[in-house]
């Protein structure tokens, strides 16, 4: 038996999800436990480069991970009309509120080109175990990974009640290579043919 495919609907997906995000809007203990598994990943491997986000409500809080983790260099995004431009940050108090209210970089920060980077912490509003991501619709994050290196790690930071089989994807939407879960990481088989 053939199992069912997810609703062809994005908007469906996110309708569920913001209701989902906004029922645990501070994941405190979640939070918590995903950083430290990030932390055992990437302690011992030395000055990576690593895009992160600063979270929206009901998302993870990774901010901590800048004095956990002081030896990588940390990007953060700020939205510069249609796209995400990356700087390098080095302590939380340099992010300043920016668009959607999210905490961003100042553009005097110094730039990070997405080409550079090793790493690549996604935030969204759901993942499938496939490696599918949804986005809050706007295309920032899709546009940016299209700009990264192949071997670039592409790492979906998800909650439990962010991650379902699979979602609805486009041509353009890039595929984690894993998903960061409170039970560790998860391998995704990409995009099936």
């Amino acid at each position: 038996m053939q199992a069912a495919s997810p609703p062809p609907d994005k908007h469906y997906w996110r309708s569920l999800f913001r209701q989902k995000l906004s029922a645990v809007p501070r994941p405190h203990e979640e939070s918590a436990v995903i950083r430290r598994v990030l932390i055992e990943e990437f302690q011992s491997r030395g000055r990576l480069v690593i895009s992160t986000f600063a979270a929206l409500p009901g998302e993870v809080d990774l901010l901590p991970l800048l004095t956990e983790l002081p030896d990588c260099i940390w990007c953060f995004p700020r939205v510069e009309g249609e796209n995400l431009r990356f700087h390098h940050v080095t302590d939380v108090s340099q992010l300043i509120g920016g668009t959607m209210g999210i905490l961003e970089p100042p553009a005097e920060l110094p730039p990070v080109e997405p080409s550079c980077f090793d790493v690549v912490l996604c935030p969204g509003m759901g993942f499938g175990r496939d490696g599918s991501r949804l986005g809050r619709g706007r295309g920032f994050y899709d546009r940016t990974l299209i700009e990264c290196r192949g071997d670039c790690r592409l790492l979906g930071i998800t909650l439990p009640h962010q991650l379902v089989d699979a979602l609805p994807t486009e041509e353009h939407d890039r595929f984690m290579n894993q998903l960061v879960t409170i039970d560790g990481f998860l391998d995704c088989p990409g995009k099936v043919s």
